[in-house]
C-alpha cells in the first residue's frame, strides 16, 4: 500500500509542469489575441442575448419601485439615457426591454398576460410596427424567457457580463472558427463597433467613428424598396387589426398600470418618407384617439428638433436633452410623476 501511493504521487509529480506549461500557453494565446484586437482599434463590448433580456425581464417583478418597462427597437435602446432617466424619475426603475430590429408587440402582450404587472409601459413603435404581420417578431424573447430562463442561466450570464466588459477576445466574432468562416466566405474585415451596448441593455451610437452617408444610404435603400412609398396596409384595415393591441392595454390598465404609446421622432428622408406611408391623420393620430396615451415625437416641437445622423437615430452626445425633453413633455401631459 505504501510503495502505491508514492508511485501516485511520483506520477502526479511529474504530470503537474506539464498542466502548468499548457495553462501558460493558453493564457499567452488568449493575452496575446487580446493585445492584437486593442491594437487594432476594438474595445470590448456586451453583447446582446435572450439571457441579457431576461434578467431585464426578472427585474420587472422584482424591483420595489414602479416598474418603467421600455418596449420598441433600437431608436429607444440607443436613445435614452439611463442613468438620467432614473435620476429624473425616482419613483420608477427603468427597465430596457427593447430589442434592436424587432417590433416590440409580443413583449406588450407578455405584460399583459402577467397579471402581477402593475407599471408603466413606454412603448417606442410607429406605424409600422403596428402592423399585424410585425406583432410576433420579438417573441422568441418571451418564448425563452418562460420556456428556458433559469437561476443557472443567470449566474452564466452575470459571467458572461464581467467577461464581455473587459475582454475583446469574448467577442464570438472573434473566434477563430468566426475567423475561418469569414476567411473562406471572402467577407472584409471585420469594422470596430461605433457603438457601445452596456449590460442593461441600453447603448450608445458614435457616429464619429463610422461613415455617416453610408448610414442614410441604408434606409434610403429600405425606403426605396417600398417602390410607390404606398403603406402596406389601408388604413381602416390597420385600425381594425389593432383591436388586440387596444385590449392588451386596456387589461395593463384595469389592473393601476399604464401603457404610453410613443413614435420616436426621425430627421430627413426618413421623417418624409414615414408621413408619406403613413399620413398622422389617417394613421397614428386615430389610433391615439383608441389609446390613453399616445405622443408623437414627430409632431412635438421639441422632441422633433433633434436631428438624427443617420435619419434614424441619435448620436450618444445629444441623449441627455433629448431625455429630459421626453420625460418633461410625459410629466407635463400627467402620464408620469417626477
Amino acid at each position: 500500500m505504501p510503495s502505491s501511493i508514492s508511485s501516485s504521487d511520483a506520477h502526479e509529480r511529474r504530470w503537474w509542469p506539464t498542466w502548468l506549461g499548457c495553462v501558460i500557453v493558453a493564457a499567452g494565446i488568449v493575452i496575446g489575441a487580446e493585445w492584437y484586437w486593442r491594437h487594432a482599434g476594438y474595445v470590448p463590448n456586451v453583447r446582446d442575448s435572450p439571457q441579457l433580456w431576461s434578467i431585464q425581464r426578472d427585474r420587472v417583478d422584482r424591483t420595489r419601485k414602479i416598474p418603467l418597462a421600455l418596449l420598441g427597437a433600437s431608436r429607444i435602446e440607443f436613445g435614452i439615457d439611463m442613468k438620467l432617466l432614473r435620476q429624473l424619475l425616482p419613483n420608477y426603475e427603468p427597465i430596457m426591454l427593447a430589442q434592436n430590429g424587432r417590433y416590440p408587440l409580443a413583449v406588450l402582450r407578455d405584460l399583459a398576460d402577467d397579471e402581477n404587472f402593475r407599471g408603466t409601459v413606454l412603448c417606442d413603435i410607429e406605424p409600422t410596427g403596428l402592423y399585424k404581420k410585425y406583432t410576433d417578431v420579438q417573441q422568441p424573447l418571451v418564448d425563452y424567457y418562460r420556456r428556458q430562463w433559469s437561476p443557472s442561466w443567470h449566474v452564466h450570464r452575470l459571467l458572461l457580463n464581467a467577461w464581455q466588459k473587459h475582454a475583446d477576445v469574448a467577442n464570438s466574432d472573434f473566434s477563430v472558427a468566426a475567423a475561418l468562416v469569414r476567411l473562406i466566405a471572402g467577407d472584409p474585415p471585420l469594422r470596430p463597433d461605433y457603438f457601445r451596448f452596456r449590460t442593461d441593455r441600453s447603448g450608445d451610437i458614435d457616429y464619429t467613428r463610422t461613415d455617416v452617408e453610408a448610414a442614410k444610404n441604408h434606409f434610403r435603400e429600405l425606403i426605396n424598396r417600398r417602390g410607390n412609398l404606398h403603406a402596406d396596409v389601408e388604413p381602416d384595415q390597420w385600425l381594425a387589426d389593432l383591436e388586440p393591441v387596444i385590449e392588451w392595454t386596456r387589461r395593463i390598465e384595469a389592473r393601476g398600470g399604464h401603457v404610453i404609446f410613443y413614435q420616436s421622432p426621425t430627421s430627413g428622408q426618413v421623417r418624409v418618407a414615414e408621413h408619406v406611408i403613413h399620413p398622422p391623420e389617417l394613421y397614428w393620430n386615430r389610433f391615439a384617439d383608441r389609446v390613453p396615451a399616445a405622443l408623437d415625437g414627430l409632431a412635438n416641437p421639441a422632441l422633433s428638433a433633434f436631428v438624427e445622423p443617420d435619419d434614424s437615430h441619435l448620436d450618444f452626445r445629444d441623449k441627455p436633452a433629448y431625455t429630459r425633453a421626453l420625460v418633461d413633455e410625459l410629466v407635463q401631459r400627467g402620464w408620469l410623476q417626477k
